[in-house]
């Protein structure tokens, strides 16, 4: 889950230096090491998707599959997973589908597309990608016959993993949705699954009606605290080995069920949110470390304990910085100029504005990319929501 992750080291640094949660009343805790946060965050990279996520998509794909080979004439041949904006949409549908419909020709298309900076192109980018070369006569399919022939003739299912870089919102920026929801009621000779998040779903529908086009839709399931506890189960015990001989053990406490019960409650059952609160919750004895706040050299097994999950706290948001996180939510992730374009703004406008709400931890960058904080969204999504945005589901 490289993506979800990259930036956790050093958010996770600045939320104790900016809004530490061990109190003074509670000063017999400390705050993990720089480099401790970091291994929990590689071995977090390496997590599979929680179960009830790859198992939900995997049952709705298989039951609106066989509803559309049942009844084509007037069953949809696509299935699209909503999610949070926040989640990691493209990841867990490859998780969940590359190896599970071993029975049909399963193919991912736009892995890894990015909106180009001049957003009319989506469209002859879209039509590249999905629009097979013509055939000739002489390539028309035979009937199968050895078990080649029937690996050939397996039926189609087109992955697009997250709808959000094919489209901005400005004039004709939706056009290449547009495109793709026609080619998919045009063709009925394959299957479609999609991921959009609920905030770009709910502005498409509006603006071009992709609902009645795209008519099956699914919610990824929120979490439960028992879901979180399983999904991060395996990183109870991890050990770390910085040379040959040396290495040290992390024991991380999981036999709370109250503890769960409120992080499943405060990240709203976000697997995502969930799992950077959950890192800015880990505390140590502070006896345990060197007066400087690093390890021992000769300490071998580290407890590691859990504090009361919260979320951090919302700046007083200007007018702007609401419109800002709503284009952002909505698209997912953008550059500057299409977050400015999106608002319909020159980019010096909104320059001072997105520095400042970078520098309070609400967005982060990647490259050339933005994006809102996951340990954001669930006061994010009250504060626009209360503003009269146009919000999807939480």
């Amino acid at each position: 889950m490289s993506e979800l992750w990259r930036s956790l080291p050093q958010w996770l640094t600045r939320q104790w230096t900016v809004a530490p949660t061990v109190t003074e009343s509670e000063s017999q805790w400390a705050a993990l090491p720089a480099g401790i946060t970091q291994a929990l965050t590689r071995q977090l990279q390496a997590l599979p998707p929680p179960v009830p996520y790859t198992t939900a998509i995997q049952l709705a794909t298989r039951e609106a599959l066989q509803a559309w080979q049942a009844n084509p004439e007037t069953v949809s041949n696509c299935l699209v997973v909503l999610t949070r904006p926040v989640d990691a949409i493209a990841l867990i549908l490859k998780e969940s589908l590359q190896d599970y419909l071993l029975d049909y020709e399963v193919r991912f298309l736009l892995s890894g597309y990015h909106r180009p900076p001049n957003a009319l192109e989506i469209t002859g980018h879209l039509q590249r990608e999905l629009v097979p070369e013509q055939k000739s006569e002489g390539d028309q399919p035979a009937m199968p016959v050895t078990q080649t022939d029937m690996h050939a003739s397996r039926l189609q299912i087109n992955v697009i993993p997250s709808l959000e870089p094919c489209f901005l919102r400005c004039i004709q920026g939706w056009q290449g949705i547009e495109y793709l929801q026609n080619q998919v009621a045009q063709d009925d000779s394959c299957f479609w699954v999609m991921g959009c998040n609920h905030w770009a779903w709910a502005f498409l529908d509006k603006v071009c009606q992709v609902g009645a086009y795209l008519e099956r839709t699914m919610t990824l399931p929120s979490l439960s605290g028992e879901d979180l506890a399983d999904w991060l189960r395996p990183l109870a015990e991890v050990v770390l080995q910085s040379a040959p001989d040396l290495s040290l053990t992390l024991q991380i406490a999981q036999d709370d069920a109250d503890f769960w019960k409120t992080l499943a409650s405060v990240s709203a059952g976000s697997a995502t949110t969930a799992a950077y609160l959950w890192l800015q919750t880990l505390c140590v004895e502070a006896e345990r470390l060197a007066p400087d706040g690093t390890l021992p050299p000769d300490l071998s097994c580290l407890e590691i304990t859990p504090r009361k999950p919260k979320l951090p706290s919302l700046m007083s948001l200007e007018a702007l910085d609401r419109y800002l996180l709503h284009a952002l939510l909505l698209h997912g992730e953008m550059t500057r100029s299409h977050l400015a374009l999106s608002m319909g703004e020159d980019e010096r406008m909104i320059r001072s504005r997105v520095q400042v709400l970078r520098r309070e931890g609400l967005m982060r960058q990647t490259g050339r990319w933005l994006t809102v904080h996951p340990a954001h969204y669930p006061k994010l999504y009250s504060e626009l929501g209360n503003n009269n945005f146009l919000i999807g589901q939480a």
